[in-house]
């Protein structure tokens, strides 16, 4: 059974020299860019924007350990993985926006494997309309999903303050919802300020990018600046820590909810 721990990736030398703790790795904003989908990894999750709340991700958890070669996950690059989105209903899009001023804010991406993808598009198959209950079931397919992919994208500059603050409410719905505890919420309040200080004064940028890629109770959380920099690159392992991650995103009460079914229904 796997722990309900959370670790920084090693990837190659330079991360061999990372000292270990309960930080999550913070990557110099030096050259990091690469020529191609072989250049280095940052991911992360939610945002607010003045009243507009937008429910993001809550998948880093528990005590950070040192992982070792032997232990790595993740050989290949997260940014596109190959065999997910190619087919019917195995990818769902949102865009999330200030509908008063038609200020884009964040366009969310999730593929998944073929076996989820045909699961659901036997749910969206031969429907036209959204609804409640057909939301509830697509979110139990991906309570379920094992192998998932997720790419965030920020259409305009968000302060630290807002992003956390959506990431926290994020965790909630899922809680709300049942499906993560109130201490696993408790517990990332207290750790969030520490795992996203990285960006405190910097905040998201027009153009970062966050990626998730959730296998089996592994979820990599990585944060890419739009100029390619990496500032974050963890694998956590959780249980809670997966329903938080990519499944968060159908809770009921999330913005993205109803935009990634109806993006199903338009490809159906």
């Amino acid at each position: 059974m796997r722990g309900e721990a959370s670790r920084p990736r090693r990837s190659g030398g330079a991360d061999r020299d990372r000292a270990e703790g309960v930080h999550p790795r913070r990557t110099p904003r030096g050259d990091q860019r690469g020529d191609g989908p072989e250049r280095r990894f940052g991911l992360l999750s939610p945002l607010r924007l003045g009243s507009l709340a937008l429910f993001v991700s809550a998948a880093v958890s528990g005590p950070l350990a040192a992982q070792t070669d032997e232990d790595s996950v993740a050989t290949t690059s997260p940014f596109e993985p190959e065999g997910f989105g190619t087919g019917p209903s195995e990818e769902m899009r949102a865009l999330l926006e200030v509908t008063l001023f038609n200020i884009d804010v964040l366009t969310l991406t999730i593929r998944v494997a073929p076996e989820t993808g045909t699961r659901l598009h036997a749910l969206v198959d031969d429907r036209e309309e959204y609804d409640e209950a057909l939301a509830d079931s697509v979110a139990a397919v991906m309570l379920g999903v094992e192998d998932a992919w997720a790419r965030q994208v920020f259409e305009r500059d968000v302060s630290f303050g807002r992003l956390t603050g959506g990431m926290l409410e994020t965790a909630e719905k899922a809680a709300e919802a049942g499906w993560v505890s109130g201490e696993y919420v408790e517990e990332f309040a207290v750790r969030l300020p520490g795992l996203f200080g990285f960006l405190e004064e910097r905040g998201a940028k027009e153009g970062d990018s966050i990626y998730f890629w959730l296998r089996g109770d592994e979820v990599r959380t990585v944060y890419q600046t739009v100029d390619g920099a990496v500032l974050l690159d963890e694998l956590g392992v959780s249980a809670e820590g997966r329903l938080a991650s990519i499944p968060s995103f159908f809770a009921p009460g999330t913005r993205f909810r109803k935009r990634l079914v109806e993006s199903l229904l338009q490809g159906s």
